[in-house]
């Protein structure tokens, strides 16, 4: 994409020199006191969040400058900080950056404190060991962040990964890819092919369809010959509830909104008959996905290796059926215009208003689409860019002006494509935004990846005015944005931040709690209790797994919440005391018993205060499981 990636590798070093010499008690007095020392500003709580996590500005050459201090009660768990402002990887930019800017900062710090471990506190990435202090490096959605954490919750993290580790173990070669198939099974788009082949061209293959999900089982007479089997496998596959045809394959269907569970019985019993035909091992499996007319699909998920078969004629197809000869050719961009109109842009004087649209709309020689309403959220123009479907967008918030999104580009009409374009229609895209990005660095010189407005992209920025070029949609816009909204989406991110750093935590809590109610026996209970505000119990038995809300946890329940509650199947109470149930029944993976705890669960999390302890009790033991953080460290 020709723009420059921040990473700020010497104050990364730095924060960690300081670390390192640093006398942590890992209570609240570390936050400010460490802040201070590394010469950050004074830690605070980020918007509306009174009782989370605090942040603090590092002042580090990134555009999120801003380092979050991670605890509970009154322990400081880990401070996390952003070291680098890479693209994020899902974008149209080069997903590598993120990880050669992850090298650049290990390198840095491995100059410091030697070769690094692997896993600090909740991530995974290089970590270095230390008596009093873990430094690792982790990557956020779009960052690379440098974490400083307690060693007791180390100790905590790593033990949750060796336990994930033994409970994968333990499931099987099988077991592993009847879950990876469940999950792969799910994220599939519509007119998406997975076929699944062992030795002797045995193979199952799913066609995922709008409404609904098939699989299909080779048949005796379409495999090698040495591989082929009798009557007595087919009515084992009949009874396993395949169904045969005369001139086909095995077959079995299954509504696309069937449920996860459903979906989940859908895999196993694939990989049953798999086994029922012979198929020794996973290891014995290849696997290929693509969707009808489009691109391959990533295999990785599934755990096996791809089919060594290419499909490397499908961009030739596409080429040749493309709709119009128009989206073949490179699209075309007004970067002349372009240019201009960041001239204009940089000698404007902005208010940064409602009142700057007719000024603006003068000076670049606009005409505007109508008269403007004072609460118009959206005001339309149109420019005189050689492009079609020239116009541009004030988007104000009240009396602020946020940005103006100028169009630069001919349109790449996707919705010609009823999955979307494929791959190389959509290069034409990603090509057009790196041409408007070499353009403007002729009059700019070299940006730098950051936040315009509601998307990311390579930014020239000053006090007065941040220029921006972003892929939206099917076309490249040049953003002209108010600098004040890099705080406001800087507040945001915070709150992103943190939320993710709890969703973390309780995702660990969901898996261990799962594996405890997996391995019940018949007729054995845990509960979770949360002391006043009431406890939630799985009693396993024949048919599955059961939950009940006690009436404590039932009479406070909010009615929004009871009303949710009543759509996703929870049976009501019975006049009285509002006990709640409901129940997951067997055959289920691993991933449904962890799914349905989750489930099971979020009624009583609505009624936690942030300082609610969850105590979790099996067979009459107490499990020390860890009650989600939430990020206060009491400070």
């Amino acid at each position: 994409m020709g723009f420059e990636v921040r990473v700020d590798s010497a104050g990364a070093v730095g924060i960690v020199k300081v670390a390192v010499g640093f006398g942590w008690s890992w209570d609240p007095t570390d936050v400010r006191s460490f802040a201070r020392r590394v010469g950050w500003q004074t830690p605070e709580p980020v918007g509306t969040m009174r009782r989370g996590a605090v942040f603090s500005r590092t002042g580090l050459r990134v555009w999120w400058d801003s380092a979050m201090f991670w605890g509970s009660g009154r322990r400081l768990q880990y401070v996390r900080v952003p070291v680098s402002d890479c693209p994020a990887p899902d974008g149209l930019t080069s997903p590598e950056l993120l990880a050669e800017a992850m090298i650049r900062v290990r390198d840095a710090i491995t100059k410091e404190l030697g070769e690094p471990e692997h896993g600090a506190g909740p991530e995974e990435g290089p970590a270095w060991i230390l008596p009093n202090l873990v430094v690792g490096l982790a990557l956020g959605p779009d960052t690379v962040d440098l974490m400083l954490v307690n060693p007791v919750d180390q100790r905590f993290w790593m033990d949750r990964r060796h336990d994930g580790a033994r409970r994968r173990t333990a499931m099987g070669g099988w077991g592993r890819f009847a879950e990876d198939l469940a999950g792969y099974l799910e994220t599939l788009p519509a007119d998406a092919r997975v076929v699944v082949t062992g030795p002797g061209g045995r193979y199952v293959q799913f066609a995922i369809e709008e409404r609904e999900l098939t699989s299909e089982l080779s048949r005796s007479e379409f495999i090698d010959p040495t591989w082929r089997y009798g009557d007595d496998i087919g009515k084992l596959l009949t009874a396993q509830g395949w169904s045969p045809t005369e001139d086909s394959n095995w077959w079995r269907k299954l509504p696309r909104n069937a449920g996860r569970t459903a979906i989940s019985h859908f895999a196993a019993g694939t990989v049953e008959a798999l086994r029922t035909l012979d198929v020794q091992a996973v290891t014995d499996l290849v696997v290929d996905a693509w969707v009808e007319g489009g691109e391959d699909l990533p295999l990785a998920a599934l755990g096996i290796p791809p089919h060594p078969t290419s499909r490397s004629q499908r961009a030739e197809f596409l080429r040749s059926n493309a709709p119009y000869g128009f989206d073949i050719g490179p699209l075309r961009v007004d970067i002349p215009s372009g240019i201009d109109i960041v001239r204009a842009a940089r000698e404007f004087v902005w208010t940064w208003t409602r009142a700057d649209i007719d000024g603006v709309a003068e000076r670049f020689g606009w005409t505007l689409e109508g008269e403007p309403r004072p609460a118009d959220r959206v005001v339309w123009v149109r420019t005189e860019l050689r492009i079609d479907g020239a116009r541009a967008r004030f988007c104000c918030d009240g009396d602020r002006l946020e940005s103006i999104c100028i169009t630069l580009s001919d349109s790449i009409e996707s919705q010609l494509y009823e999955e979307g374009p494929p791959a190389e229609v959509r290069d034409q895209l990603t090509a057009a935004v790196a041409r408007a990005v070499d353009g403007l660095r002729t009059e700019l010189g070299a940006p730098v990846h950051g936040t315009l407005w509601h998307t990311h992209g390579p930014v020239w920025s000053t006090r007065r005015l941040v220029l921006g070029v972003a892929a939206v949609g099917d076309t490249v816009e040049l953003y002209l944005v108010n600098p004040a909204e890099r705080e406001r989406q800087l507040i945001l991110e915070q709150q992103q931040t943190a939320r993710r750093a709890a969703e973390r935590e309780w995702r660990q809590f969901f898996d261990d709690l799962s594996a405890i109610a997996a391995d019940l026996p018949e007729q054995a209970e845990v509960t979770i209790d949360a002391g006043d505000r009431g406890c939630t119990t799985f009693l396993r038995d024949a048919d599955g797994l059961r939950v009940t809300l006690d009436a404590e946890a039932g009479l406070g329940l909010h009615p929004r919440t009871t009303e949710l509650m009543r759509t996703n199947g929870w049976q009501r109470p019975a006049t009285g005391r509002p006990v709640w149930r409901h129940g997951l029944y067997r055959p289920a993976l691993f991933r449904d018993f962890r799914r349905f705890v989750e489930f099971a669960l979020w009624p009583l999390r609505t009624r936690m205060g942030p300082y609610t302890v969850l105590r979790v009790h099996a067979q009459g033991e107490e499990h020390e499981l860890r009650t989600p953080s939430t990020g206060s460290t009491g400070f």
